[in-house]
């Protein structure tokens, strides 16, 4: 980024942080505290940390660009028509046409906002840590306040880097993006992949450690509020970067990084809180036998999510069938029927409770409805963006067999006992990517995990797919960095 944006971030960023916060977050309206005391107290701190889990439900991030739309259009997703009375830009990006203006300018809008919210992460740490603070935080919350910001930090790189930086299995030496480890108006240089591959991993871990007191340990996720009316920090951990969400953010970036080993180590770290019973497998009654109100993102199951009050007008906006002529993203039907949810080669199902809970047949083709409001809107799941989830843990653990993807096996078939179906034989890269679309579908992982793989992106059942290259998986810097 340019001096001029970056400052320009800082001065808006403050007032947005705090409009439209979601009853868990136990905040105060923007208005009711002096900027300048923003900072002078616990309540504060806090304040600021639930403003930017707040914006990244922004469109240019997760509330749209980072999950369900742009970088899942990217990844093959959806069938994109050529029809541009109806698809307008989006047939530019299925074809990775990242250069046309539209684009350059959408990219560019997820880039800065990514770095706002760092530089805000930064804010709080360098205050964090001034010695006149000390005094302000009562128990621990001074360590899970400031490993909540490193992990944040860590996270929106790593989806930067993801996104903007090289392949990073064949070029790991590569210049990618900045690493902004302070709140500074000075632009950062782009460092090589490794170096800020090597940033990534050591804020996590840094997380990891100040986290270590956690009650998501301890006492579980604590999904409701405190009975005697206290303060909500420490509850809703699901809904926070809690010590297991950090976890299983180092499975994912080890794996992506190479580092099989430690990534092995983490996911089975993550893949024992279902048997202690901290993210158990969902109920299948809660997904197949409540068909009015099913639990269609597996809640128990989601290690870190955001809360989005208006989690209903993503379904709105994308996805609902009643928008016709309007597009609709879906699945292509041939893959859908023949590939991902049919077919004994690649161990696709109907019977699949992802099958089962997600999609509604209508005619010929099949509507996603993971984000459809359910008939308790009230109810926390019913504003729920995952981002971290169990079942990517078992899929990262049997992808991460150094020796032999065969050795993997045991842990693709624990997923697909938990989700209604029977075992796979054997274990090759193309069925381990059939499981990692019906686990991940619909929240933003599927490109990067072609990329990581250096894999062809399955838009078809015919194999006329699009090759891995360098035109595909590396989107261009945004203007304002290279122009920097």
């Amino acid at each position: 980024m340019t001096k001029r944006t970056i400052y320009t971030i800082i001065l808006t960023l403050l007032p947005l942080c705090f409009c439209g916060c979601g009853k868990w977050l136990d905040i105060k309206p923007y208005d009711e505290m002096a900027e300048g005391d923003l900072l002078s107290t616990e309540n504060g701190f806090i304040r600021l940390l639930n403003g930017i889990y707040i914006e990244l439900n922004a469109e240019a991030l997760y509330g749209g660009a980072l999950t369900v739309e742009m970088v899942e259009i990217m990844g093959g997703a959806y069938a994109i028509g050529t029809d541009n009375a109806v698809w307008g830009n989006f047939s530019d990006l299925s074809e990775y046409k990242y250069g046309t203006d539209y684009w350059r300018q959408r990219f560019s809008s997820t880039w800065n906002k990514a770095y706002a919210m760092i530089l805000n992460c930064n804010l709080l740490l360098e205050n964090i840590d001034k010695e006149e603070k000390q005094h302000l935080f009562s128990g621990d919350n001074r360590n899970i306040i400031k490993g909540e910001a490193l992990a944040l930090r860590a996270m929106l790189h790593f989806d930067m880097l993801r996104m903007f930086g090289p392949v990073y299995s064949n070029s790991p030496e590569s210049l990618s993006i900045p690493y902004y480890m302070a709140y500074t108006t000075t632009p950062e240089a782009l460092l090589p992949a490794s170096e800020v591959a090597g940033k990534i991993v050591t804020d996590l871990k840094n997380a990891r450690i100040l986290l270590s007191s956690d009650p998501v340990r301890t006492e579980g996720t604590r999904m409701e509020a405190p009975a005697d009316g206290t303060s909500n920090f420490l509850y809703y951990r699901s809904l926070r970067l809690n010590y297991y969400a950090v976890t299983g953010l180092l499975a994912r970036a080890s794996l992506y990084f190479g580092d099989k080993a430690s990534a092995f180590a983490y996911a089975s770290e993550v893949i024992g809180t279902s048997a202690s019973g901290i993210f158990p497998f969902v109920d299948r009654t809660l997904v197949t036998g409540s068909p009015d109100d099913p639990d269609r993102i597996f809640s128990s199951e989601v290690i870190f999510a955001l809360s989005h009050a208006r989690r209903n007008e993503i379904f709105k906006n994308y996805f609902d069938p009643s928008r016709m002529p309007n597009y609709v993203f879906r699945m292509n039907n041939d893959v859908f029927s023949r590939l991902i949810y049919g077919g004994s080669l690649t161990g696709g199902s109907q019977d699949d409770y992802r099958c089962r809970a997600n999609w509604i047949a209508s005619g010929t083709n099949r509507y996603f409805y993971k984000y459809s409001d359910m008939v308790e809107t009230g109810n926390i799941r019913n504003t729920m963006i995952p981002l971290v989830r169990l079942g990517e843990m078992y899929l990262i653990a049997a992808e991460s067999q150094s020796e032999n993807l065969g050795n993997g096996l045991q842990y693709v078939n624990t997923l697909r006992s938990k989700r209604g179906v029977s075992s796979l034989p054997s274990l090759t890269r193309e069925l381990l990517q059939y499981e990692y679309i019906r686990e991940l579908y619909g929240e933003g992982q599927l490109f990067f995990m072609y990329k990581r793989m250096f894999a062809p992106i399955l838009k078809s059942a015919t194999g006329n797919d699009p090759q891995p290259s360098n035109e595909i998986f590396v989107v261009p810097l945004p203007d304002t960095e290279t122009q920097n």
